[in-house]
């Protein structure tokens, strides 16, 4: 996977094991992957405006208040 943006960077730390992160969780292993440097509002944000945008056509899905998960992950 190809990764040009926090999107794509939350995609892939969402789909290495399935399970639903908080953004500050996400922040971090993207961070610590060395895939994207962001903080964890940042990560927030971009999910956020993704799935407020694209609706149910979004990749991801909030599924608490702070936590999310891929789509595909989240409707099995």
């Amino acid at each position: 996977m190809n990764i040009y943006s926090l999107l794509d960077a939350c995609e892939y730390v969402l789909g290495l094991n399935g399970d639903p992160h908080s953004s500050d969780t996400l922040a971090a292993q993207i961070m610590e992957m060395r895939l994207w440097r962001a903080s964890e509002a940042d990560v927030r944000d971009a999910l956020t405006k993704d799935i407020q945008k694209y609706g149910e056509e979004s990749l991801f899905v909030a599924i608490a208040e702070d936590e999310f998960a891929l789509r595909a992950w989240a409707t099995e």
